[in-house]
């Protein structure tokens, strides 16, 4: 039986470090087709590709590709789709982490993290949507987080986003299913990327094989939501099941950052 990823092509955006450079890797692993590899950093995007170039016979595609630049998307997404005359996955990936407090946000800052993290998936989704809609299948893969599923003080800012790409992604589903399209929506909670920058990754974090092969996993499933780890997953029921409970814990974790924040400067 074929694989859902066998012989298909795919794009992703972010790809050249963390989940992006994971869902790449593993797509190939796959048997995908050819990986349209997006991604604003070039030396990091240029050395990745080289290197899954040498392990999967030249099936990656590396494109310098801004995702708040609409024009550059849209040329990464035709790039795919020139390649066999089809587009059949397009991941958006590419987005940063806020955890700031109140006072240190700025309106440039919510312009920024807005322009990466909710319009750079639109450019994505918006630009495929019309290619998938008129050979009537194609699978749109947005990335999320634990953080558009539940509030969670200190990120307000990437909450807004996240929860903006986890609402359009659910609407799309239940408007262009009918017409062969799929979409669904990755929501991890901490995973060991470059997302932590200097900082240590918490304990709970999980590998980023580990992420990738479990959203590829429910991809193929075809999931609409896909949280991890275990531990977000919980989180998320019980913000939907015992908010008197949820409120008590989302407390806790509120006074856990301010105190960090007053003695190291860092939220953990």
């Amino acid at each position: 039986m074929t694989g859902y990823f066998e012989g298909k092509v795919a794009v992703v955006t972010g790809a050249a470090s963390g989940i992006g450079l994971g869902l790449t890797e593993h797509l190939l692993t796959r048997g995908a087709r050819a990986v349209y590899m997006g991604d604003v950093q070039a030396e990091g995007l240029a050395r990745e590709s080289e290197r899954l170039n040498n392990e999967y016979s030249g099936r990656a595609f590396p494109v310098l590709t801004d995702v708040t630049k609409l024009d550059q998307v849209a040329e990464l997404i035709s790039a795919a789709k020139a390649f066999d005359g089809h587009l059949d996955f397009v991941f958006n990936n590419a987005g940063m982490g806020m955890t700031l407090p109140t006072e240190q946000i700025t309106f440039d800052i919510w312009r920024f993290i807005i322009d990466l993290n909710v319009m750079g998936v639109v450019h994505g989704t918006y630009t495929a949507i019309p290619i998938m809609r008129e050979q009537g299948f194609g699978h749109i893969v947005n990335a999320a987080s634990m953080a558009g599923l539940v509030p969670i003080p200190y990120q307000a800012v990437y909450t807004a986003s996240k929860a903006a790409v986890i609402s359009m992604t659910e609407s799309l589903q239940y408007e262009l299913n009918v017409e062969g399209l799929q979409f669904s929506v990755f929501c991890p909670g901490n995973v060991r990327t470059p997302i932590f920058g200097d900082l240590t990754p918490p304990p709970d974090a999980i590998s980023v094989d580990d992420a990738a092969d479990y959203i590829l996993d429910e991809v193929e499933k075809k999931s609409l939501i896909i949280a991890f780890p275990q531990t977000t997953r919980d989180a998320y029921a019980l913000y939907r099941t015992d908010r008197q409970e949820f409120d008590r814990q989302v407390a806790k974790l509120g006074a856990e950052r301010r105190e960090n924040y007053r003695t190291k400067g860092t939220y953990f």
